[in-house]
């Protein structure tokens, strides 16, 4: 009897501490994985806190390279103004030089018209045949650069056929005495043609050849031909203005001429207008 009690009391001993050593190590546990969850909760905050630095950092990033972009692309815009504007600045620059340029070519032939003016002027200021021809010459020395020149007037031989006499000669006295056959080349050929021989200063193969031949008009008719042999050094070719003056030359030169000898075979101008009571 006595060894049952004591064993009933052995079974309640040891249930007891067996349920005293359960919980122990229930709480014992729960304490372990309370502070593993707690653990795990500060890692959790750390890496939301990184997570949440991360995000503002990517925030703050976007707002530059937005901003970058929109620097970007008023650069572009400044550019294309920029070189919008540089179109425009050489559009009017290019602008500005045509009207310069177009200016100075007035200039010129303003200047040009002037000189043909005084040129035009000067050929009739004078009745005197021996002054006709020297303002002829002058004018080809002045306006043209000519070195070397010859006047020729149309003539006739003993069969009264037309031929080309020397009537003024400056630098060129190999004319002087000699006669130029109507047709021959190139001054002959002026006469005949009424068109003038015109060549480069650089192309003459001799002093006697000529550079430039104008045939003097008069009423539809040639009567004489101007002859330039030789240009002055620094004239390599002719311009604009020579071929102007050529031109009023062969126009008007031969009146003048024509006039003067006319006046010469009256003793007054009042002897010359008396031809027109003729009339």
């Amino acid at each position: 009897m006595k060894n049952n009690e004591r064993n009933a009391d052995d079974v309640i001993f040891d249930f007891s501490a067996r349920s005293e050593e359960f919980l122990e190590t229930f709480f014992r546990k729960g304490a372990e994985f309370t502070e593993q969850m707690l653990a795990e909760s500060q890692k959790m905050k750390a890496r939301i806190q990184e997570l949440t630095e991360e995000n503002i950092q990517l925030r703050s990033q976007l707002a530059s390279d937005d901003a970058v972009k929109d620097l970007l692309y008023k650069i572009q815009k400044l550019e294309e103004e920029k070189t919008r504007i540089r179109m425009s600045a050489d559009d009017a620059k290019r602008e500005f030089q045509s009207y310069e340029d177009r200016y100075e070519e007035m200039e010129r032939e303003l200047d040009q018209m002037a000189n043909l003016y005084v040129a035009s002027s000067q050929l009739h200021a004078t009745m005197e045949s021996s002054q006709v021809l020297s303002v002829i010459e002058q004018m080809l020395m002045q306006f043209v650069g000519a070195a070397s020149i010859g006047i020729f007037l149309r003539g006739y031989d003993a069969e009264q056929q037309p031929l080309l006499r020397p009537v003024h000669a400056f630098q060129c006295e190999h004319i002087s005495g000699t006669t130029v056959a109507w047709n021959s080349a190139p001054i002959g050929e002026v006469a005949a043609t009424g068109v003038s021989y015109i060549t480069e200063p650089e192309s003459k193969s001799d002093k006697d050849t000529p550079v430039a031949c104008i045939p003097l008009l008069f009423g539809g008719d040639v009567v004489g031909v101007i002859v330039v042999y030789e240009l002055l050094e620094q004239k390599d070719k002719f311009v604009n203005v020579d071929y102007e003056l050529f031109r009023l030359l062969a126009e008007h030169a031969a009146s003048a001429i024509i006039g003067s000898g006319l006046y010469a075979r009256t003793d007054s101008v009042a002897a010359a207008l008396d031809c027109f009571d003729s009339l």
